[in-house]
């Protein structure tokens, strides 16, 4: 479990939180269709794809409001190139899910009307990434006609992207003061609410905030004991190959076991199961 890991694993509760809300998918869509006035908030309906079992697909939002299907993507501090590629899989699985809930089917006669779709991607990290993404130019070279084109959301502005974009810079500052702790998460979201990044959230769930955080924080930590302990019973079962080999090897030098068991610190009745295995 690496630094950026937990970093990850912490923004994206918050991320999934958020967004898990209806008010605030809305004042999302508000914030990209600001032009759509008519828009209500009972027009949001949710169409994450969410992972039953490990590994299988899902993504970070998907929602449809009006005759439009938003798919956002959060890509973190970390690039990846594999972006529009994943983003085509989410579409893919999202109209494939959106077709089997209102009972259609693709092999009908006529042409099945499905809602237009926009892409974007939330990017928190330093690097300058491009503001557009194309499925075509990333991994078909520009060539062929299948195409999918994301937009880029990187900027800490008023929209609730753009806050949630400040919070993740200010919780890597804090992270590199107070580490993984409490006091890290708590100044967190005192720094975010004079900033006023998603204050109104952390206002009404802050208490939430930091018990989903430590929670987080602990199972981390879990996580990192047992990667060490299986990480140092490797090394250790490493270390036994090399000197049962070395023990071999001086036996057919002709070195008497008692000379090898000493040679190698090793009990010579384990010598002798070694060299009992030949």
């Amino acid at each position: 479990m690496t630094e950026e890991t937990t970093k990850r694993n912490t923004k994206d509760s918050v991320f999934v939180d958020l967004f898990s809300d209806e008010s605030y998918v809305f004042r999302l869509y508000k914030d990209l269709h600001p032009e759509d006035k008519d828009a209500k908030i009972e027009d949001i309906e949710i169409r994450t794809l969410e992972s039953t079992f490990v590994n299988t697909l899902c993504n970070d939002l998907g929602f449809t409001v009006g005759n439009k299907l938003i798919m956002l993507v959060e890509a973190q501090s970390d690039w990846c190139e594999n972006i529009p590629l994943r983003m085509f899989f989410y579409v893919s699985a999202t109209c494939r899910r959106y077709i089997d809930d209102l009972g259609l089917d693709e092999h009908d006669s006529a042409a099945l009307k499905l809602p237009p779709v926009e892409c974007y991607v939330v990017y928190t990290g330093p690097k300058d990434v491009p503001k557009k993404l194309s499925l075509k130019e990333k991994c078909f070279g520009g060539l062929g006609s299948l195409d999918l084109e994301i937009t880029v959301l990187d900027t800490i502005d008023g929209t609730i992207y753009g806050e949630y974009i400040g919070f993740c810079k200010v919780f890597n500052e804090q992270r590199i003061i107070y580490g993984r702790s409490v006091r890290c998460i708590q100044e967190t979201i005192r720094i975010c609410i004079e900033k006023g990044y998603l204050a109104e959230y952390f206002q009404k769930h802050k208490n939430e905030v930091i018990t989903m955080v430590q929670r987080l924080f602990d199972e981390e930590v879990q996580r990192e004991r047992y990667n060490k302990s299986v990480e140092k019973k490797s090394l250790a079962k490493g270390r036994l190959e090399e000197k049962k080999d070395v023990a071999k090897k001086l036996r057919l030098e002709g070195w008497a076991v008692e000379r090898i068991a000493k040679f190698i610190e090793i009990p010579v009745v384990d010598v002798e199961i070694w060299l009992g295995e030949e």
